[in-house]
């Protein structure tokens, strides 16, 4: 690709929502819960990445083996399965199963004009907008903005790819409007719950278990990003979970910080904003196959790859595969599916160069390349 407007961003400051420990528990095997001993390990990758820590699960059918190792905080806390890990951008298929509920109800259309709802743009041709489009990346608009303005689509809606945070929080603004719930709490309602997700959430969990720290290329912990970044937010909106905080509490914790009231600067940000253990990630997955319109190619991306209605898709010869990635500062997460098998990877790292671990990984786990990491290289 030549235009990169359509590349994925390399790297994205997202204020996350999640929660924040110091106090780990004891350390646990490697293999938790009754799982098969690992296939491989991630240790030695890790090392080499300077990574100092990951949770990463893998789904067979319906069985799901949940494994952890290294550090949460380098040299400090153990990692463990329950160790809660920034999920980055893999929060947007969460949200987008909780947009397909909602399709299943019959509350949202997906071929309907979002400014139908929410006047969020004075633009002819972005007012075309729909929420298929938000769910392909296909609506034109700018990953995150930094300063306030007119959301304006680069290109004819529909017509393109280009990856977008804002698109992802406009639906969840859409979801907000329609429904009179906050789209945290509706994501918990809908899929979350029901997904069997109980380490997983967009707020303060507050049970003493352990949360992975970000760690920069050189292994070191950044102690202002992760929980500590959440605290500073959370502790600036009202003293309520900030799953329940409305658009105006979110932006008055914003605006409390001197920062603009844009999505990039609220919490909980249901775009980047999930915190999850890779076992209930998978728990995710095997809940999403309730949604095959995720695997509708929508919008073509470059070579044998498009995008769905919520994840990214590669087809290799009869074989599809399903993938989406996460990259907050110090985070670096995948999951990749195979379709066909009905078998997932997750893997959650908490280290800038986790990049080089999970795409060993899915390399391992699949026995082929996979043009998606190629084109995730910076």
């Amino acid at each position: 690709m030549t235009d990169r407007s359509t590349r994925p961003p390399t790297r994205r400051l997202v204020l996350a929502g999640g929660l924040a420990a110091t106090v780990a528990p004891a350390p646990e095997p490697a293999s938790a819960r009754g799982a098969v001993p690992p296939p491989f390990l991630l240790k030695p990758w890790m090392t080499l990445a300077d990574v100092p820590g990951a949770s990463w699960a893998l789904l067979d059918g319906d069985r799901i083996d949940s494994y952890a190792e290294g550090d949460a905080r380098a040299g400090v806390t153990p990692a463990t399965v329950d160790t809660v890990f920034e999920a980055a951008s893999l929060s947007k298929p969460v949200l987008a199963a909780a947009i397909h509920a909602l399709v299943a109800e019959g509350r949202i259309d997906l071929d309907a004009p979002v400014v139908a709802h929410i006047p969020f743009t004075r633009d002819a041709a972005t007012r075309a907008v729909t929420p298929r489009h938000l769910l392909a990346h296909a609506g034109g608009l700018l990953n995150w903005r930094t300063e306030p303005g007119d959301l304006v689509s680069g290109f004819t809606p529909g017509s393109a790819f280009r990856y977008s945070g804002e698109g992802y929080a406009l639906l969840a603004r859409l979801a907000e409007t329609i429904t009179g719930e906050s789209a945290a709490a509706l994501v918990r309602r809908l899929v979350l719950v029901p997904a069997g997700m109980t380490r997983s959430g967009y707020g303060w969990i507050g049970d003493g278990g352990a949360v992975a720290w970000p760690h920069d290329a050189g292994a070191a912990v950044m102690t202002d990003k992760g929980p500590a970044a959440f605290r500073t937010a959370r502790d600036a909106g009202p003293a309520r979970s900030v799953e329940r905080w409305t658009e105006a509490d979110r932006v008055a914790a914003a605006q409390a910080l001197g920062k603009p009231a844009l999505p990039l600067f609220l919490i909980p940000n249901m775009a980047a904003g999930l915190w999850t253990t890779a076992g209930d990630y998978a728990r995710f997955l095997r809940f999403a196959r309730r949604f095959p319109a995720m695997n509708t190619p929508t919008v073509r991306v470059a070579g044998a790859l498009s995008w769905g209605l919520g994840w990214g898709l590669e087809q290799a010869g009869a074989r599809r595969f399903a993938w989406h990635w996460g990259q907050n500062d110090g985070v670096c997460n995948l999951f990749v599916t195979d379709l066909s098998a009905g078998t997932s990877l997750v893997v959650l790292t908490n280290g800038a160069g986790g990049q080089r671990v999970y795409g060993r990984a899915a390399r391992v786990r699949f026995a082929r390349e996979f043009d998606a990491l190629t084109w995730l290289q910076p």
